[in-house]
């Protein structure tokens, strides 16, 4: 647990009081104001400060940033959400889709499926142009996929249309998920040689370095797409035609270039949650369903982007902060009450240390301010309500980011930063030219 910081009003120029009505700005006597850029920054380097509280998976990531006016820490989440790019299917060339999802839904629900591509990796379209000036589509810039599913009578005819089409695939050089689980699994048996004991460790030791650090869960979600794991038929109702679930595993990806070498199918996580080339970050996605005789034909490019333009760009399933509470015990709380306070008002906020002031078993001290709600449950209490101050600290933010997974949540904080100095050296530059002009 972190230690409980200090808090100093002259920093904030007040602090948010909490009371039963809501929250209510103190004012305090701030600082004087700084007489140039050099105080500024100065000041802002000495009491900006950023650090890990939580990890709690590898999508998610707790800090807090402190000595920062409220503008920039709600400038850094809306550049999490809106400005780091990624990669996502922006073209859909329809060539025949015989279903019951219409062609504008259905690539709807296709650019929503999130890619597991370091969109770092590639340059933003228009950036290469072709003779004419055009902007133009290049290995650099554009990934491309193919989706080709038919419908059998039955499961059997079904499975007997997607070997037949597996073979023609792979003439053309496309890569499918199983492909990915195929060659992962061809990797896993050459490197243990035939054995199997204490897996998790050979994988872990085995693979390559990856780009995102998801070797383990690489090796998981292959398994979880390989062959002999994968239903290809889900549930179907009995005395109904044969109904095929079609999911982000069918999807076929068409390397252009030189990105087979870059993303290579047995490398380990360089691009895909199945660990190799360039994958959705999920298989198991459900994209449409099919009767037997439909079809579905298309093809689809990824291109560069940013949540501002679309919302299937974002990197980021939510980025929030909230104030750091700030709690105060006015007058001592013990035995009994005390025991209330940390068990139901505020559960692991408080704890209960052993004393023997005026015959007390135990008293109640504040443990851990990060954990507190602002529930105001004590306020019911009209002796916790008296003996206990709670407020928020204006300059210091609790964020939690939940990655997509396309990129780690560190990552995506750094990217985020690197956008807003960009921002601010732009404002800069324009501020210089307005005096220069001036002049």
């Amino acid at each position: 647990m972190a230690p409980i910081p200090e808090h100093d009003l002259s920093t904030t120029g007040g602090t948010y009081d909490v009371n039963e009505a809501g929250i209510e700005f103190r004012h305090a006597p701030p600082l004087p104001t700084p007489k140039d850029g050099t105080e500024f920054l100065s000041r802002l380097e000495n009491n900006l400060s950023l650090k890990v509280l939580d990890r709690p998976s590898k999508n998610e990531l707790v800090f807090e940033l402190v000595g920062v006016d409220i503008s920039f820490a709600n400038a850094l989440r809306r550049i999490m959400i809106a400005e780091v790019p990624t990669m996502a299917l922006e073209f859909v060339y329809m060539w025949n889709n015989s279903g019951l999802i219409h062609d504008e839904v259905l690539s709807h629900r296709l650019g929503l499926i999130p890619l597991n591509v370091d969109p770092r990796l590639f340059d933003e379209y228009g950036f290469d142009v072709d003779e004419d000036g055009n902007p133009a589509a290049t290995d650099r810039n554009t990934i491309v996929f193919r989706l080709n599913v038919t419908c059998g009578r039955n499961a059997a005819d079904d499975e007997k249309i997607r070997k037949k089409m597996e073979v023609k695939w792979k003439g053309e050089g496309l890569v499918s998920g199983y492909d990915v689980a195929e060659a992962q699994k061809k990797k896993e048996e050459k490197k243990s040689g035939g054995g199997r004991s204490n897996k998790d460790e050979e994988m872990e030791e085995n693979l390559e370095p990856s780009i995102m650090n998801l070797s383990i869960a690489d090796r998981a979600a292959a398994d979880a797409v390989s062959s002999s794991n994968v239903q290809p038929t889900p549930i179907d109702s009995p005395h109904r035609p044969f109904t095929k679930h079609i999911y982000t595993r069918d999807f076929l990806w068409s390397p252009q270039g030189d990105q087979l070498s870059r993303f290579p199918l047995h490398s380990a996580g360089v691009g895909s949650g199945v660990g190799g080339g360039i994958r959705p970050l999920h298989e198991d996605i459900l994209v449409a369903k099919l009767r037997p005789g439909q079809v579905i034909e298309l093809e689809a490019h990824a291109r560069k982007g940013v949540g501002k333009d679309h919302a299937k760009f974002s990197p980021v399933a939510t980025a929030s902060y909230r104030l750091m509470p700030h709690i105060e015990i006015l007058k001592p709380i013990y035995d009994e009450l005390a025991e209330e306070l940390v068990n139901w008002f505020e559960p692991g906020v408080f704890k209960c240390e052993p004393t023997d002031e005026d015959g007390h078993r135990v008293k109640a001290v504040v443990s851990n301010p990060y954990a507190c709600t602002m529930s105001r449950n004590f306020m019911r209490n009209p002796i916790l309500k008296e003996s206990i101050k709670m407020s928020r600290v204006p300059n210091h933010f609790i964020f939690c980011v939940e990655s997509v997974g396309m990129m780690e949540p560190a990552v995506i904080v750094a990217e985020a930063l690197k956008v807003l100095k960009a921002k601010c050296e732009r404002v800069s530059g324009l501020a210089d030219d307005a005096l220069a002009m001036g002049e």
